[in-house]
């Protein structure tokens, strides 16, 4: 395992999308999520689970119920069989996925900080996994946006979807591309409308 200092471990990781066939043991996945969770500062209790589909049957079946949303559009009736096909062997060919879900709160405002620590959370995982070769990819499709998709994953009243995470081992990272300035991003808040 090799050691990067915090600001090059940042630099560093990039978004996996093409994954080797390596499988990834659900204890690392675990420790890696605990140890996310630990590093999270705060005194409130986050409210989150994860599921996990890293068995062929499991891809598979996630991989279905995001097609049902796909495949049931008006849109996707025009979809050929063959690309459909394509979509689920890709998905179903990642080693793993982590269904995030957060729990939500009495107000709105309480959800919203649960929600925000949650994905807190989540970038320290991906932090944590890059630091042992593990690369993933936060999935957040409009086909996964469906009460249908939230019910057949097990979604439950007073939670809130946060995305899936697809991991996985990989044998070349991306190239990093240009990022946007901080100054270019910037705005001084005079107190008059925009």
């Amino acid at each position: 395992m090799r050691t990067l200092s915090l600001a090059s471990l940042i630099r560093e990781r990039r978004t996996i999308r093409k994954f080797n066939q390596t499988p990834v043991a659900e204890e690392l996945v675990v420790e890696l999520l605990n140890e996310a969770a630990g590093l999270f500062p705060s005194s409130d209790t986050v409210i989150w689970r994860c599921l996990y589909a890293g068995t062929s049957e499991s891809r598979t079946r996630l991989a279905d119920y995001m097609l049902e949303q796909m495949t049931g559009s008006r849109l996707g009736k025009w979809i050929p069989g063959k690309m459909i096909e394509l979509f689920k062997k890709r998905f179903t060919d990642i080693p793993g996925h982590v269904v995030v879900i957060a729990g939500t709160g009495p107000d709105r405002r309480a959800s919203n900080r649960n929600y925000a620590a949650v994905c807190s959370i989540l970038q320290n995982f991906q932090l944590l996994g890059w630091e042992r070769q593990l690369g993933m990819l936060w999935d957040t499709e409009p086909m996964m946006q469906s009460e249908e998709f939230f019910k057949r994953i097990g979604v439950r009243e007073n939670e809130r979807f946060v995305g899936i995470i697809h991991l996985g081992y990989f044998d070349k990272a991306p190239r990093g591309r240009a990022r946007t300035s901080a100054e270019k991003k910037w705005t001084v808040y005079t107190g008059r409308k925009a």
